[in-house]
């Protein structure tokens, strides 16, 4: 059995790097402090993590020797990829995180004589779990590792032609996350694109001869959407709240333009539904014939926007990032009624 006994005494065989985890720790205790395990003046330091930016541990490649493991290529959900030690010549044990798969345990081994790690072993909340050990020698005492959330922003070690020593960062335990200071970067350089929708079309004719006056009552329902787009980091995995405005549009001097509407609370993907009445008085008159068009203005919405992720701990620490995307949104104009006179002869 290649497993550790000795599950209770778990000897710590790790390095702090000022370098990297106190760096991390200084900046938000959210982050939770990385433990790595393995030889620590052996290679060189790497650090390979989202922090920055929100990005999530998504693929992991690992190539496995007799006494040591020999390589490894890291995934972040941001596309970025590295590779640490060497990829030998046989195919490497991978594992992909799925959408909102996060890790629930995490063990490591250094390999027998504390020269290399030996073994990396974790489980998630899809009930999948991944094993990447050494062939041939004895694992040292297992470390088990508070992944807290179970949101592992990427690893931290040292690596040559091997990996001497690995480390992954997780983030503890989330109460909420908040999107804030949303700004939407081309807001006041795009001119709104405009879809005409017709409400109602009406023909009022006066035979007598005095004026007369017509009222038309309609409604038209209108259902506004707003959504920022996430990519499949942080925030993806989830649920979050968004404090921002709204764009809306206005017409000023006949010209339509973007306005910022008052700050509110949405959630990523919002749907508003709502009828509007409308009600119009038609003057003829006598002997006239006047028309009537409602129509109303639909505009879709691809803003890009940058904005500040906020997440907050179970113990109120906090830990944020900057965040850029695309703001996709319907919306609507206020609606219009001409009413112009008929050139058809009453009969």
């Amino acid at each position: 059995m290649w497993r550790s006994s000795v599950f209770s005494s778990l000897v710590c065989l790790c390095m702090y790097s000022s370098i990297n985890t106190n760096r991390f720790l200084a900046e938000s205790k959210l982050a939770l402090p990385v433990h790595v395990i393995g030889f620590k003046e052996g290679g060189e330091p790497f650090d390979f993590t989202g922090y920055k930016t929100g990005a999530m541990l998504e693929k992991i490649a690992v190539w496995v020797g007799e006494s040591q493991i020999k390589g490894m290529k890291i995934w972040l959900t941001n596309g970025e990829m590295k590779q640490f030690g060497y990829p030998y010549f046989w195919y490497p044990i991978e594992f992909t995180f799925q959408p909102g798969e996060l890790f629930t345990s995490l063990s490591l081994w250094a390999n027998k004589d504390e020269t290399r790690l030996g073994a990396i072993m974790f489980k998630t909340n899809k009930n999948r779990e991944f094993l990447a050990r050494m062939n041939r020698w004895e694992v040292n005492v297992e470390f088990r590792v508070d992944v807290g959330s179970g949101v592992c922003l990427g690893v931290i070690g040292r690596s040559g032609w091997e990996i001497d020593a690995l480390g992954f960062m997780f983030l503890d335990s989330i109460k909420s996350i908040v999107m804030k200071n949303v700004e939407y970067t081309t807001l006041h350089q795009v001119i709104p694109s405009v879809t005409v929708e017709e409400i109602k079309s009406m023909t009022y004719r006066n035979k007598l001869t005095v004026g007369q006056e017509y009222t038309l009552d309609t409604s038209k329902t209108i259902t506004r959407k707003s959504s920022w787009s996430v990519t499949n980091s942080l925030e993806s995995s989830f649920s979050v709240s968004v404090q921002a405005g709204i764009p809306e549009v206005v017409e000023v001097n006949s010209q339509l333009s973007f306005k910022l509407g008052n700050i509110a609370t949405y959630e990523l993907e919002t749907i508003e539904e709502k009828t509007e009445p409308l009600s119009y008085v038609i003057k003829v008159p006598p002997g006239k014939t006047m028309n009537i068009n409602i129509t109303i203005g639909r505009v879709n919405m691809y803003l890009p926007y940058k904005a500040t992720v906020i997440v907050t701990g179970t113990d109120g620490s906090t830990y944020h990032y900057i965040k850029t995307g695309t703001y996709n949104g319907i919306t609507y104009t206020d609606a219009k009624a001409v009413i112009t006179e008929s050139k058809k002869q009453l009969e």
